[in-house]
């Protein structure tokens, strides 16, 4: 029985595919399985696949037959692995060599982990984004460096690369495996995994190069929208003790932060106030909701949520909120 399975769902990627499986191949950690899902491909997929197969006894090739999505393909891979630790890969990614590898020196070093990413090296970035988009997604889960850190800031995005990721069996054998919700999959099992206590963090090695391109599926795809990112966040913020019971006020009136509120409230979340640095916004009501002056803001008993996206925001209302004693992760979360 192989200690490690990789997970790679594939549809359409004949372009990438032999690349992103050669990387898998190459990898200086031998005793692994590859298992790749063809979700309903109609390109060369099915055929490089099969080729893969035949020429390495560690490469499983399983065929969906029609196109079901990359959660359940993932989640067809994962009943069909036999590993110690399930890591994931998509069809467009390339590895580093050492990347299985120092992945389980890790795991077997720290027990305390329920798994672990990389930091990554993005690739193909589309010239519209210099800076922003996932450039500085990037940027901020290439910091995620201890579990403390991770699991406080994972109301910002999604705090793990998905195809840099390595997960023990057990772990998500225990939560029911992938799921398939209506937003991110990959951001979903985090917050689900996080949510039940389990430790994560980022190797600070880019051990994985993901390529970004116009067509990307984050990008094509509804379920990857600022808007249902925003009910994610919504959704599992609701199941916080502590938002449950006090509810929260959001700093930030802007489309963010109102976007944030309205879920919240649809998830049965008292929104107590929005604050804001714009004078002329003081004492307006969004939906009901008083707009108070951020210089009012002080930590008691409602969870403060950061929720602006002008650059640098963020930090600014990290500062005020600690210096005003909110803990992060504990009764202050930024969600962007």
């Amino acid at each position: 029985m192989p200690r490690v399975s990789i997970i790679l769902p594939v549809r359409n990627a004949q372009a990438t595919l032999e690349q992103s499986v050669s990387s898998c191949l190459a990898q200086s950690f031998t005793d692994f399985e590859l298992i790749i899902v063809d979700d309903g491909s109609t390109d060369g997929s099915t055929e490089i696949a099969g080729m893969f197969s035949r020429l390495d006894s560690r490469v499983v090739r399983i065929s969906l037959g029609e196109n079901r999505g990359v959660a359940v393909a993932a989640e067809v891979g994962r009943k069909a692995a036999s590993g110690e630790f399930i890591a994931r890969m998509d069809a467009d990614d390339v590895c580093r060599p050492q990347r299985i590898a120092r992945q389980v020196q890790v795991l077997d070093r720290q027990q305390n982990l329920a798994g672990c990413g990389t930091a990554v090296r993005l690739i193909g970035a589309p010239q519209s984004e210099p800076g922003r988009g996932f450039s500085e997604h990037v940027r901020w889960v290439n910091s995620l460096s201890s579990p403390e850190q991770l699991a406080a800031e994972r109301f910002i995005d999604s705090p793990l690369v998905n195809p840099s990721s390595m997960v023990r069996a057990s772990v998500l054998e225990s939560v029911g495996g992938f799921s398939d919700p209506e937003w991110a999959e990959d951001y979903d099992l985090w917050l689900r995994l996080l949510e039940e206590g389990h430790q994560f963090l980022n190797i600070q090695q880019a051990l994985l190069d993901w390529h970004d391109s116009e067509g990307r599926l984050t990008r094509a795809s509804v379920r990857y929208s600022a808007e249902m990112f925003s009910r994610a966040k919504a959704y599992y913020l609701a199941r916080v003790p502590r938002v449950a019971k006090s509810g929260v006020e959001i700093a930030g009136a802007g489309p963010v932060g109102k976007r944030l509120a309205r879920h919240l409230v649809a998830n049965s979340v008292r929104v107590g106030c929005f604050y804001e640095v714009h004078p002329r916004r003081m004492g307006e009501r969004i939906a009901g909701i008083e707009v108070r002056d951020h210089s009012s803001m002080h930590c008691g008993e409602s969870v403060l949520l950061a929720a602006v996206g002008l650059p640098g925001a963020r930090g600014r209302i990290r500062k005020l909120a600690l210096a005003a004693g909110y803990r992060e992760g504990v009764d202050f979360f930024c969600v962007a």
